[in-house]
């Protein structure tokens, strides 16, 4: 019983090996793909609960990066989903937060009454933001996203990781930043995370 466990679980580790070297030229592969992300560092078992994940993402992506600033753009509620909570619980990171949507803005408000909220959208840049270059960035939002990848082209940030929410599971981003430099890492419910190869 052991035996076979540990073999299913071997198999499945290897083939979500083999699916992270498919090429992402069809739609079809870039899911086979998509889903050896999801496999990756044993997310599937470790993964299955917050703290799993998030224990997962410090030893293998944050254990790399630099603290910092770390911005949340379509922040929600401030709770669900949110990579800035534990950034703020852990230390070493100053946590802003954008919002644009009135009633996951009230509630972010209530929620985390210490993070600086703005109850806008964040898709054009300018100096403050560049300025500061945020070692991190989580966006749930295309415009955003797009934004993101805009500024990091066009050399105006280089946070150390992005956080992507992709529930169509296009490549496109996938493409974007790897163009400018970057590597998918993992996935976890849809959001991809990238790290800087520089």
């Amino acid at each position: 019983m052991f035996f076979s466990l540990f073999l299913h679980r071997w198999l499945r580790s290897l083939r979500g090996w083999a699916y992270r070297r498919i090429p992402p030229t069809r739609k079809e592969w870039s899911l086979k793909r998509f889903a050896g992300y999801e496999r990756r560092w044993n997310l599937e078992i470790e993964g299955f609960t917050k703290e799993g994940f998030f224990r997962i993402l410090q030893k293998n992506i944050l254990a790399r990066v630099r603290s910092g600033d770390f911005y949340e753009l379509v922040a929600g509620d401030g709770q669900v989903g949110s990579l800035g909570i534990w950034l703020e619980r852990r230390g070493g990171w100053r946590v802003e937060a954008w919002e644009h949507r009135a009633y996951p803005l009230a509630a972010f408000r209530e929620n985390r009454t210490k993070t600086k909220i703005h109850g806008e959208r964040l898709t054009n840049w300018g100096e403050k933001e560049r300025k500061a270059n945020p070692a991190g960035i989580t966006s749930r939002g295309m415009r955003e996203s797009a934004g993101i990848c805009r500024e990091i082209r066009k050399g105006g940030i280089r946070p150390g990781f992005v956080g992507i929410w992709n529930p169509s599971r296009r490549p496109v981003w996938m493409h974007r930043l790897g163009r400018a430099g970057y590597r998918l890492e993992l996935i976890y419910e849809r959001m991809e995370f990238y790290r800087d190869r520089r």
